[in-house]
């Protein structure tokens, strides 16, 4: 039941980091256009590499390791200022080397030079990173206390954005607005430790334990980053155009709201598997993890025949007339969904909690480097539609690693035994959103329909199948 709630107060968290924007897309896609947003998603992507580094891989690591000794305050607050201090001088690092980029990158190329003032402002995406403690209460499997305070942040900076964004040459005040609800947000969980934390003695600190599992977790994050940022960062350097990133970002948005469902998933489990594995019970992780795998294919599926199904038509309503291209992206991405959300249970609930750090950072290691390479020559042929392709190839390149190097823990086909009934109840559900999408208009009213369509005919070819998922939540109802 605790896992159930986490789940949900999870999928809420990461949907509250991403439903403000989404909210303001339309606005935003007609008063800014194709080159605002494509100048805010461009010099964002800029800033996410130095968050990277000033971020390490602490979100992962951190959870894991409070996870291990919950129940041990002292140790518990030992180890999280031995942590946060590693963070917080990753931070300043971070911190000079993205001030030495704007420097010496606009001295050296003008559309950096061109785009300094915004790169300016995006500097408090990196400050964001060095305050962010959400993996604390990840690792206590405590979700409620950062979707309540989150709530509010994001709230105010989606009536920010309606009020301060009013024209073109708004979109510095645009990018300042969600660096800076970055930052409230993770500062205001520092607040929760008020009265529960004190000082440490720092004589007793040991950060020589944490440096090197850090740095092996900073490097599966920086790889799975790089070939998420990679596109938006390469599209306009390749097509000479800094709207193609901003038709990009529009469709990554749309995408990263379903994964928010999907990768909650693994984010509520892995303490919990890293509790499981410390307790040595290997037998509890693997049906849990056959368990979570199941679960995830009978959302990720079904969102990405859906996705696919209306999207091109839903993009010209909703983005206006002038964003049609997003919709190819749109549905080029879609299976990402699937993949990411296979990979995020395999790796984030198996690999990481039972330390196969050097298998996990191989795999998605693997993936950037696929995508780089497709990236210059897709980009080059296809543009947007091109860096789409690429990043779904390199996502599915990860999942396979991935199943390739636990085959011998676990049997394959074992995570996908009732994978049938998803595609099969999910191609039934397209054909008949895509029936239905022939006999109607481009509108809000049609998309609507074509939605609640989909999700009647999916649930009820669940039913006919009897799928696994059935089981689930009728265990969930009981408990």
């Amino acid at each position: 039941m605790q896992v159930a709630k986490n789940y949900l107060y999870n999928a809420a968290y990461q949907l509250l980091n991403i439903i403000a924007p989404i909210i303001t897309l339309p606005y935003l896609a007609r008063v800014l256009g194709k080159d605002g947003v494509g100048i805010a998603s461009w010099t964002n992507s800029l800033a996410t590499y130095f968050l990277l580094i000033a971020s390490l891989g602490i979100v992962t690591y951190g959870s894991r390791e409070i996870a291990y000794v919950h129940q041990d305050l002292a140790e518990r607050q030992k180890k999280f200022w031995e942590i946060q201090i590693i963070h917080t001088i990753a931070g300043v690092v971070a911190l000079l080397l993205y001030v030495a980029f704007i420097y010496l990158g606009g001295a050296v190329n003008t559309r950096i030079a061109n785009n300094q003032l915004f790169l300016w402002y995006q500097i408090w995406v990196v400050i964001s990173g060095i305050l962010d403690i959400s993996w604390y209460f990840i690792g206590l499997e405590d979700f409620k206390k950062t979707v309540l305070r989150n709530m509010l942040i994001k709230i105010s900076m989606t009536v920010l954005i309606f009020v301060l964004v009013k024209k073109p040459s708004d979109v510095g005040a645009y990018i300042l607005l969600l660096a800076l609800s970055q930052v409230f947000g993770n500062l205001s969980m520092w607040f929760y430790l008020i009265g529960q934390f004190h000082w440490p003695k720092w004589a007793k600190l040991d950060l020589k334990m944490h440096w090197q599992p850090v740095f092996l977790m900073f490097l599966p994050t920086i790889a799975t980053q790089i070939y998420l940022q990679l596109n938006k960062t390469m599209l306009p350097f390749m097509t000479g155009s800094t709207a193609s990133a901003g038709v990009y970002d529009n469709a990554d948005k749309i995408i990263k709201v379903c994964l928010a469902l999907v990768t909650s998933v693994g984010m509520v489990m892995l303490p919990r598997m890293s509790a499981h594995f410390a307790a040595g019970e290997h037998e509890q992780m693997k049906k849990a993890l056959h368990a979570s795998m199941d679960f995830v294919s009978a959302i990720a599926i079904p969102l990405a025949f859906g996705i696919a199904a209306v999207g091109p038509s839903a993009m010209i309503w909703f983005l206006g007339p002038s964003w049609g291209d997003v919709g190819p992206a749109l549905v080029w991405l879609t299976p990402i969904i699937v993949f990411i959300g296979w990979s995020n249970v395999i790796g984030n609930q198996y690999l990481i909690p039972t330390k196969r750090l050097n298998d996990f950072t191989w795999s998605v290691t693997f993936g950037a480097v696929l995508n780089i390479v497709l990236n210059f020559v897709f980009i080059y042929f296809w543009g947007v539609n091109g860096a789409a392709l690429a990043t779904t190839i390199a996502e599915f390149a990860v999942i396979a690693y991935q199943l390739f190097v636990t085959r011998k823990d676990m049997a394959v086909w074992a995570h996908f035994t009732g994978i049938w009934r998803y595609l099969l109840a999910a191609a039934v559900m397209y054909g008949a959103v895509v029936w239905l999408a022939s006999y109607q208009g481009k509108n809000m009213l049609a998309t609507a329909s074509q939605g609640i369509l989909g999700l009647l005919v999916y649930g009820l070819m669940l039913l006919l199948l009897r799928a696994p998922i059935l089981k689930q939540l009728a265990r969930f109802r009981s408990q």
